[in-house]
Order: C-alpha cells, then structure tokens, then sequence
C-alpha cells in the first residue's frame, strides 16, 4: 500500500534538502529492481552476499547490481516467526529479492518508512514491510555516484 500522507512525505523530505531524485526513490513502494533498471535503463539483478541464521530471525545481504555496478546495498531482518512458510522458503532459494517474493506471492502489504538520511556519498532508508504473515525490516542503501552519473541526481539541486 501507498504512503497517502503526502504533505508529511513532502515536509519529511523538504526539512533536510533531498533531491527530487532522492526522494522518488526513497518514498518508492515498488521494487527497486524494477525502478534502478528504469532510472538505468539496463536491467538490474538481485545478489544476495549473505544470509545468515540468527536463531529467531534471518539477516539477509544483498546487492543490486546493473550494469556491474552496485546501485543498492540492502540489509534485512526477518523473523521467522512472523513471516509465512513458503515465504520463509523463497528467501532462503536466494533466487529473488525480496520485492519479487511479496509480488510472487500476492501479498497485500504496507511498508512503514522509519528512517532516512543522505550525506554527499549516498542515501537511505531503513523501512517496514508488513503483511499478512509478513514482516520485513529492510534498510536499504544507495552509493550516490550511479546516481549523478546517469543524471538522475544533482547535487547543486540539493547542497
């Protein structure tokens, strides 16, 4: 589900002086793969790094990589005791990102934006993802220089 506070999304990222690029991708409720391989215009692939059993809750570590670039590095939690079987399974297949396995399973789900900053090498967002039998925390992290690169980002907008 979409964010529908608009003016607080507007006064959120309006405070702290985020591009208008910035904040497209920050409020994004889409998948990122799907978003980084159309600001890229090359398709982008989920990596995952590492996956690691912590006993109650998995940590996952993944890239976003086009191009050979990383555009995205994300970090997950994910209890196990809140999120379903067959979900359970997907991530730990490490075939797809976490955003295809929701749209996989057509999961109806509402993401909770919990924080965000940017400094003048990159910009993020730590983030809720909640369903049915479903319960994500991911912050996600993106290297400022892609951005800039391919014009989606100015900083002299901004700084």
């Amino acid at each position: 589900m979409e964010e529908l506070d608009f003016q607080g999304l507007l006064d959120r990222f309006g405070k702290d002086g985020y591009t208008r690029g910035e904040q497209i991708i920050l409020a994004n409720y889409g998948t990122n793969q799907t978003l980084l391989t159309l600001i890229f215009g090359t398709p982008c692939e989920v990596t995952v790094i590492k996956q690691k059993d912590r006993g109650d809750d998995y940590i996952r570590l993944v890239h976003i990589i086009g191009d050979g670039e990383i555009l995205c590095h994300a970090s997950t939690v994910i209890p196990k005791a809140r999120n379903r079987p067959d979900v359970l399974e997907d991530i730990l297949a490490k075939k797809l990102g976490l955003g295809q396995i929701v749209v996989t399973h057509d999961i109806p789900n509402h993401r909770k934006l919990l924080n965000i900053g940017h400094d003048r090498t990159a910009f993020w967002r730590t983030y809720a993802l909640e369903g049915p039998d479903l319960y994500l925390e991911i912050t996600e992290k993106f290297p400022m220089a892609p951005f800039e690169r391919e014009g989606f980002i100015r900083r002299d907008k901004a700084w």
